[in-house]
């Protein structure tokens, strides 16, 4: 229902990434930016503007724009159900009950920001299952060791750095877990880190290649200004900023105002439900933490826990210190892990006051998902930036 009730551009972003599309679409070609008719959104990889470009192609919509728009905001809802699906399968291969494993994925699929997300022209959500898929396969992997299993883990990582770069930090996950796997010996365990890093290079390294080529940096942000338009790092101003950026995230992680630019306001009511969900949310994951270090850890760790911890962390820290020091980034693209977060939490809710925890949260997500659907269904087209 969001992908035809939500005016055309009104999600954030949403224009830029249609022109990219509709670039590949018609010129067959990868964009430059700094040429005429090149958006922003050409500083990200190629893989979903390559696929956009084939769907707009096969539905003949490349010359209608609010058509190839609805294709791909359907596209993008297509794959909901198998992100939901993939993270039951993390959860489940992580050691979460089934139980668990289905609440987490109910929490990924219900959650109303990626609900937002994934009903809009973006590219964000096929790089969560991308995403996704590389890491249900490096389970297995990390588990049975062998350099083919890293070099097709690794692989997969470039496919989804070449949606957006952030993907790459699954690679840092993977390589950490495979040298600190002390079951095996020293050599074996630097054979497969170095297989998954070839494997992501050969995949994705040319396009780096290309940006520095181009632009003179690996990722081509500093060409960005090129097109008109410039993204500051967060100003920092004393507490109130670092409280300004604390509510942004509340906001994207359950009120997506933000993300449909503000074109609505939350009622005190769905602000207060977002930041309950907040902190139960947070205190849930506190409570599953004390639980972890009061535990019997004289044991190796688990290589898949350890794999999706420094993938998660790798995120969180690099979102945050590219925000304050390179540019005001979405707090959206913090979503690439999770799938990997969720599954963690589903395998530490073994209690059934924690799964009844996690289900409370749910029913807030669904609860504000109807609201979500309501108040954008109200927002006038006039309030929409699509250039037609």
């Amino acid at each position: 229902m969001l992908a035809v009730v939500v005016p055309p551009g009104l999600p954030y972003d949403e224009p830029a990434h249609h022109d990219n599309v509709a670039f590949y679409a018609a010129e067959g070609r990868l964009p430059v930016l700094g040429q005429p008719g090149v958006e922003y959104e050409a500083q990200m990889g190629p893989v979903y503007y390559v696929i956009g470009a084939l769907l707009l192609r096969l539905t003949g919509t490349g010359d209608a724009p609010f058509a190839a728009l609805e294709v791909l905001r359907l596209a993008g809802l297509a794959l909901v159900p198998v992100l939901g699906w993939l993270t039951y399968r993390l959860a489940r291969d992580l050691g979460a009950r089934d139980g668990s494993a289905a609440l987490a994925s109910g929490l990924l699929v219900l959650n109303p920001t990626l609900l937002a997300v994934a009903a809009s022209a973006q590219n964000d959500y096929l790089c969560l299952v991308l995403a996704a898929v590389a890491a249900l396969v490096a389970l297995p992997a990390l588990r049975r060791g062998g350099t083919r299993r890293s070099l097709v883990v690794g692989a997969l990582v470039g496919l989804a750095v070449l949606v957006k770069v952030f993907a790459g930090a699954l690679l840092v996950g993977f390589v950490v877990a495979v040298l600190l796997d002390r079951r095996r010996s020293l050599r074996p365990r630097v054979l497969d880190a170095v297989a998954a890093a070839v494997g992501t290079a050969v995949v994705s390294g040319w396009w780096f290649v290309r940006n520095l080529v181009l632009y003179g940096d690996l990722t081509g942000a500093a060409a960005v200004e090129l097109t008109g338009v410039s993204f500051d790092p967060l100003a920092y101003e004393g507490i109130g900023s670092v409280l300004g950026w604390g509510r942004s995230l509340v906001s994207y992680a359950f009120a997506p105002t933000e993300y449909y630019r503000n074109a609505m306001e939350a009622p005190l009511a769905v602000k207060a439900a977002a930041g309950l969900l907040t902190v139960a949310f947070i205190v849930l994951v506190a409570a599953l933490l004390v639980q972890w270090a009061k535990g019997d850890r004289s044991s190796d760790p688990d290589t898949a826990v350890v794999f999706a911890l420094t993938s998660v962390l790798t995120v969180v820290l690099v979102y945050a210190a590219a925000a304050w020091t390179m540019q005001a980034i979405a707090p959206r693209l913090v979503a690439v892990a999770a799938p990997l977060a969720l599954a963690l939490v589903a395998r530490a809710a073994r209690a059934r006051t924690q799964q009844l925890a996690l289900l409370a949260v749910l029913l807030g997500c669904a609860v504000l998902d109807v609201w979500l659907v309501v108040s954008v269904a109200t927002v006038s087209a006039d309030s929409a930036p699509f250039p037609w």
